[in-house]
């Protein structure tokens, strides 16, 4: 099996190895996720799968066992260091030198029979540099933290968001074909359009807000109430699909720029595939 270090580097242990003393120095180590391990969403979760396999592997006699109980609070403590050291502090997505990481896994799991395709949405806010030059670095980063949060809300548990630069993210779709990864981004598309803005609420410091575009008050007699609107903030996709794209990673990646840039010649805000 492969298991994350306490840097975040693979290593991988044959299920037959006889630990002997050094057993538990590997409770300081924890499974590494595979595109099959949907609910492993928090970190005590993820400690209790690598607990439970673990124990199925035959590696702690019963003699034993209390001993491993003891490293279980450690285990679970190094995974949210792993898991920190892995994550975007602004946005809350994967950072981008973890992506090589997950697309060796992707083509090792259509290679293993595991999954059969996957695709990709590569996307870029709209003139993101007038944001930052109009209103300033910390209304620009406060947008691109709601982004992140609402890339999250948009996608499956089994989904990987990235960001990929400053203002541009990825996402990995294990077992999409190209049609229902559209859907995936007309559905980050229409989230970002109907609920990130930039605006103030009353005489209040103008700041990005996640608010329907339903619930805006604009009436100018309760201004105290009143949320007035600076600029909607939008953003451009291109999809593009593993298989469709001859099973190439690069040829993947440059279908996926292209389309986000013909997105962004038809006048932004829209989804090209």
């Amino acid at each position: 099996m492969e298991v994350l270090d306490q840097q975040g580097r693979i290593i991988t242990i044959d299920q037959g190895y006889q630990f002997g003393d050094d057993f538990f120095n590997l409770l300081n180590f924890i499974k590494l996720p595979d595109s099959l391990d949907i609910g492993r969403n928090s970190a005590q979760q993820q400690c209790d799968i690598f607990y439970r396999d673990i124990m199925n592997y035959g590696f702690v006699d019963s003699h034993n066992q209390h001993l491993a109980d003891n490293r279980y609070d450690l285990a679970a403590k190094n995974l949210n260091e792993i898991n920190n050291l892995s994550l975007d502090p602004l946005t809350g997505l994967i950072k981008k030198e973890f992506l090589k990481r997950k697309l060796i896994s992707l083509e090792n799991d259509i290679y293993l029979d595991l999954i059969s395709d996957y695709s990709l949405i590569m996307c870029d806010l709209d003139k993101f540099k007038d944001i930052n030059d109009s209103f300033g670095h910390s209304v620009g980063d406060e947008t691109l933290s709601l982004f992140g949060k609402l890339i999250l809300q948009s996608i499956r548990p089994s989904d990987f968001a990235y960001r990929y630069g400053g203002e541009e993210f990825l996402v990995l779709l294990p077992e999409t074909n190209l049609a229902d990864a559209v859907v995936v981004a007309e559905r980050i598309r229409y989230a970002i359009e109907n609920r990130l803005h930039i605006g103030h609420y009353g005489l209040n410091a103008l700041t990005a807000y996640d608010l329907a575009k339903e619930s805006i008050i604009d009436d100018d007699k309760n201004i105290n109430d009143a949320f007035f609107v600076a600029k909607d903030v939008t953003c451009s996709f291109g999809v593009a699909n593993y298989l469709e794209n001859g099973e190439s990673d690069e040829s993947l990646f440059s279908s996926a720029d292209e389309n986000l840039y013909f997105a962004k010649e038809k006048g932004r805000n829209c989804v090209a595939y």
